[in-house]
């Protein structure tokens, strides 16, 4: 998350201090301006925690997600994920739809479709997959790995269900009939192992981080289920403060990254929530009420109340890189344009 600074991050002095001095802010990469109120993006980092609503978040399971993030990002009230359950969210955000395969949870091999997604028009907007988007998933045992591995007692519990690339064929490479994948080049360059699959490692995402090379445009942040609130793993007792430290680690090492950089944003939010939400409903459900932050120069700190999901957030990374086809329900969502400078 200190790609934090990337789609949603905190990054006022205040905040910084807490962290420990910032690095000099690169100069901006430039991709012309964004479109429909939002401005142009460089680097983005999307930083996904599990099964959590907000008004479950308080200053005992969240303090430094409640105590440091919310006053120096943009904290939106009413945002809302789109169904239940994880994989569902996960292509809804990336694609602006999804399957009742994924709502179900179901196989990568399974519920694998040739959608057009964010990967996809990222790929097309910048001319290579090449330093486009990188989906950075810690305990991944292998690029584009597609099958559930490690565990809870081991902390390195990685789940294919929340690693939205492979499910698009256009993107990962597609399956054949007996649901054999075969890898693209492109899956095996971008959806990557986040460190190793040792206990909760970053390392790779952090070398890159420190070194401010290696990182794409668009950064897709996905903890392993014992760092993303999902599992209740060693110490017992407190999902959401294991999320809590991973965001406290991670947001500081994105925003004191020499990659960092006036354009740059990071966003902070759930997949779904544990309850519905009775005024925001989907074909298939609703999703909760879950918090969604934004860190960066870009926005202005503060609460605000306007209703926006999943898809507003699909509209607004579409808009914020410059690309002016949304792609499924994203075509009729609002993008989050209130909050910025």
């Amino acid at each position: 998350m200190r790609r934090f600074m990337s789609v949603a991050v905190l990054a006022l002095a205040v905040c910084l201090a807490a962290a420990g001095p910032a690095s000099a802010s690169p100069a901006a990469i430039g991709n012309g301006n964004g479109l429909e109120g939002v401005p142009g993006f460089d680097h983005v980092f999307v930083i996904i925690g599990e099964n959590t609503d907000l008004s479950a978040l308080n200053k005992h399971n969240a303090p430094y997600l409640l105590g440091t993030i919310k006053p120096e990002s943009a904290w939106l009230t009413h945002y809302y994920a789109i169904t239940h359950y994880s994989e569902s969210n996960y292509v809804a955000m990336t694609s602006g739809t999804f399957t009742a395969c994924e709502q179900a949870d179901g196989s990568v091999a399974s519920c694998h479709n040739n959608d057009p997604n964010l990967f996809q028009q990222l790929d097309q907007q910048f001319g290579s997959y090449q330093g486009a988007w990188t989906s950075w998933m810690e305990s991944m045992p292998s690029p584009c790995f597609n099958a559930s591995a490690g565990g809870d007692p081991t902390l390195n519990h990685y789940a294919p269900k929340h690693n939205p690339a492979l499910i698009f064929d256009n993107v990962s490479g597609g399956y054949d009939v007996n649901g054999n994948q075969t890898p693209s080049a492109e899956c095996n360059a971008n959806d990557i192992a986040a460190g190793t699959t040792g206990p909760n490692d970053m390392s790779a995402f952090n070398s890159a981080l420190s070194s401010g090379q290696g990182l794409s445009r668009f950064n897709l942040v996905v903890p392993n289920e014992c760092e993303d609130a999902h599992d209740n793993c060693k110490p017992a007792g407190n999902p959401v403060l294991q999320f809590d430290s991973f965001l406290r680690q991670e947001v500081h090492a994105i925003t004191t990254s020499p990659a960092w950089g006036p354009n740059d944003a990071i966003v902070v939010t759930f997949d779904e929530g544990t309850t519905k939400s009775p005024n925001h409903a989907d074909k298939f459900g609703n999703g909760g009420n879950v918090a969604f932050a934004v860190i960066s120069p870009l926005a202005v700190p503060g609460v605000y109340p306007t209703v926006y999901d999943h898809y507003s957030l699909l509209r607004t990374l579409e808009d914020g890189f410059g690309i002016g086809t949304h792609v499924g329900n994203a075509a009729q969502a609002n993008a989050i344009n209130v909050i910025w400078g």
